[in-house]
Formats: structure tokens, sequence, C-alpha cells
């Protein structure tokens, strides 16, 4: 796909919708109501042509093609967090990790309900072996609702951090919110017994 592919693909698809509306002759006050549907109706196209569009560039390993469309993206509607944490991932694992974590910085702070942006800025965190760092964005992503297996990930940090009893809490945490989690079950009983040895071990 060439530079000039994407920009002529968005004419090409939002031709119909700018060949739908009166012409100048014909034109008419709208509502203001009106007149947000349309601008969200066209913003909304626009987006999804451009998270289209990353695609090929991102399986060819078109990695700064695929970059300048999520910035697009996020230009165009900031709560579009797919867009950050793809563009930070994108960034330190080619080794840009102050311009990776500015990008997940950003996006939390556009999204700050969002687990996913927390969730996303802990794995790289994980990836680059600093598991404090990472517990602290895992700590935020549970507290807005992270889902299994996400959830997993504090706890997980914690054990990688050499915080073993506050992840046998966390394991703990996430038995009583989701019981039939057979992983914190097996991983909290691990680490009970492994605590419970040192214990044993040190007197």
């Amino acid at each position: 796909m060439t530079r000039i592919a994407v920009p002529v693909l968005l004419l090409c698809c939002l031709a119909p919708i700018w060949a739908a509306q009166p012409a100048p002759e014909q034109a008419r006050p709208i509502s203001a109501a009106e007149a947000e549907k349309r601008v969200a109706d066209t913003r909304e196209v626009l987006i999804d042509l451009l998270w289209v569009g990353t695609e090929p560039y991102w399986h060819s390993g078109r990695w700064e093609e695929c970059a300048r469309l999520c910035r697009q993206v996020i230009e165009v509607d900031g709560s579009f967090v797919e867009a950050y944490t793809s563009l930070g991932w994108l960034l330190w694992s080619h080794d840009q990790d102050q311009e990776a974590i500015k990008v997940y910085q950003q996006g939390i702070a556009a999204n700050p309900e969002s687990w996913q942006a927390r969730h996303d800025f802990g794995m790289y965190y994980f990836g680059r072996r600093k598991y404090e760092e990472a517990a602290g964005q895992f700590r935020h992503s549970v507290a807005l609702g992270a889902p299994i297996p996400e959830a997993h990930m504090l706890p997980l940090s914690l054990e990688k951090a050499g915080q073993k009893q506050e992840a046998l809490k966390e394991w703990r945490a996430l038995l009583k919110r989701f019981p039939d989690d057979s992983t914190a079950k097996r991983r909290a009983e691990a680490l009970d017994k492994e605590l419970q040895s040192s214990a044993k071990g040190k007197t």
C-alpha cells in the first residue's frame, strides 16, 4: 500500500456521505443535534477506514506507516484506546521507550476509566522486567474491572518483584471476584504452601 493509497481510499469511501448532502441551492439550516450526528457519522467512518489501513502495514512489518495511522486515529478520536496501546507497543518494541511511555500516559489521561489502557502500560513494564512499576499499573487495571486472565498480571508481577505476601493477598482477592478461577486457586495454594514452608524454615 502506497502513501497515497489510504487518502484515496478515504476519499472514495467518504464520497457517498458527501454526495448525500444537499446541493448549495438546496441547503437548509439543520438543528444542532442533526449536525452533531452528521459529524459523528463521518468521524466513525473515517476512524474505521484509518484503523483498517493499519492492518496491511502491521502484517507486512511496515511499522512506521502503521504508527503514523495510529497517530491519525488518535487525532480523530482520543477515546480509541487500542490506537494508543498499539502505538505504544510499536514504539517500545523498536526501543523507543520514552516515546512509548508518553503515548501510554496520553492514552490513560484521555481514557482514565479504561482498564485496557492501564493494563497495556503494565505489560510494557512487565516486558522490560520492571515488575514493581508493572504491578502499579496492573493494580489500577484490576480496580477498573480488568477481566480474567488480564487480572492475573497483578499478582504475577508482585511475585516477580519478590512481594509474595502481597501477591498471595491479590490471588485471594481475585478468587473472591472469580470463584471459578482455577488459575488463581492453584497459584494461591502453591504460594501459601511456599510461604508457610519458608516461615517454618526460619524458626
